[in-house]
Parts: structure tokens; C-alpha cells; sequence
């Protein structure tokens, strides 16, 4: 919470935000499990959320741009 009010007052760009933010969820999920290894868990999973939504992102924007190009772009290389 902390993190959280003097991101605030900072005035810290919107995405510099999440990651303190992100850091006391993962410490809060082990405290309330009073457990270091379900917070580390909790933690390593939610990277790994993070990096699948990156591939996922980036697998879509390559699949939109093959074939679904922009007209511009179309028209520079020849297309119809």
C-alpha cells in the first residue's frame, strides 16, 4: 500500500506502477499462507503469465500482419 501512495505522489508512469504493486501481492500471498515457498509459486506464476501473454501478443500481431495487411503496405509490395 505503501508502494502504491508514493507512486502517487512521485507521479511515476502508469506502468512503473505494476511492478511494486505486483511485489507486495506475491509477498502477501506468502503471508497469508506464512509460507516463502507458496509466495515464490505465486510469483514464478505470474511471470509466467506474463511472458505467455507477451508470446500470445506477439503471435497474434505477426498472424494479423501476414494476413491482414495494411493497404499501404499491400500496395508497396505489389498486392491486391
Amino acid at each position: 500500500m505503501a508502494s502504491r501512495v508514493s507512486a502517487y505522489l512521485v507521479r511515476i508512469q502508469t506502468m512503473w506502477r505494476q511492478a511494486p504493486i505486483t511485489a507486495a501481492l506475491v509477498i502477501a500471498s506468502g503471508l497469508t499462507h506464512q509460507s516463502k515457498a507458496i509466495g515464490i509459486e505465486f510469483g514464478l506464476r505470474k511471470a509466467a503469465e506474463v511472458i505467455f501473454g507477451c508470446i500470445v501478443g506477439l503471435l497474434v500481431s505477426w498472424l494479423m500482419a501476414r494476413f491482414w495487411p495494411l493497404a499501404e503496405a499491400a500496395q508497396e509490395t505489389g498486392e491486391s
